[in-house]
């Protein structure tokens, strides 16, 4: 039957049907090929895997707001209830001026540790018993801190005397803030200079690693101090000049490119 179908069609009309589907054939296969040549199957990275890392970086000047002592005094004596008797009468004493030179009780801390304390009867010779006091000291300002300084100097520490500039929670958290807000701007002009100059555009953050944020700043005059209780110097102490110091701020941010 569909012989006598097809011998019933005109001979003109088979011919334009024919060229109707050769017609459809080919834009089939021109868009596959479009298609194929868009997606690329036969790379295996495809245009959303491109990546690109960059390190924004920061850096800030502020002066310290607060300013930590840390004084150590030691104490030998024949027993170890002499010499523990001595640390806690000095304890006692600073403390004491401390608190009278303005400072807070929570911004005193007093730790005292003892060696050569206990040691075996049959030991020939005896080792003398002592004791070592470590006072921690907060303020925060510069005109207490010098106070403080002046008043230890007095007292005979050994080691450093001089403060070491820090910064308070709230400082930090608005120096953070700041160096943050300018790292992540610094990241993203590296990113968009460098897919310029690739000739891609950076599309959506991926990924972000933010910074761990500053270091404290150095003691101030740590060497001059030291120096002058060592030689016993009387004279009055260094001025406290925490100037200004530098400080680093990065993150590591992950642009997906387009």
């Amino acid at each position: 039957m569909s012989g006598d179908n097809n011998q019933n069609i005109p001979a003109g009309s088979r011919m334009n049907l024919n060229a109707d589907l050769r017609t459809v054939v080919i834009i089939l296969l021109i868009i596959i090929a479009g298609m194929l040549f868009a997606w690329r199957p036969w790379n295996s990275q495809t245009a959303g895997d491109r990546t690109i890392d960059v390190t924004g970086e920061a850096k800030l000047k502020a002066e310290p707001d607060e300013f930590a002592f840390y004084p150590s005094y030691q104490f030998k004596n024949d027993t170890k209830d002499a010499a523990l008797a001595e640390a806690t009468v000095k304890s006692n004493d600073i403390v004491a001026k401390l608190k009278g030179l303005g400072v807070a009780d929570n911004k005193i801390k007093v730790d005292t540790s003892g060696f050569n304390i206990d040691y075996p009867v049959s030991r020939e010779i005896k080792e003398t018993p002592t004791y070592n006091l470590q006072i921690t000291i907060s303020v925060s300002s510069k005109d207490q801190a010098q106070k403080v300084q002046d008043y230890l100097t007095s007292t005979a520490p050994t080691g450093q005397v001089s403060p070491q500039g820090t910064f308070s929670d709230t400082k930090r958290k608005e120096l953070e803030d700041k160096a943050r807000d300018k790292a992540t701007k610094n990241a993203r002009e590296k990113a968009e200079k460098s897919a310029e100059n690739l000739g891609f555009k950076i599309g959506k953050v991926k990924t972000v690693s933010d910074g761990v944020g500053f270091n404290n700043p150095m003691p101030m005059g740590r060497e001059v101090m030291a120096t002058d209780m060592r030689a016993g110097s009387t004279s009055s102490s260094l001025p406290v000049q925490p100037g200004e110091n530098e400080l680093s701020y990065t993150v590591s941010v992950t642009y997906y490119l387009k």
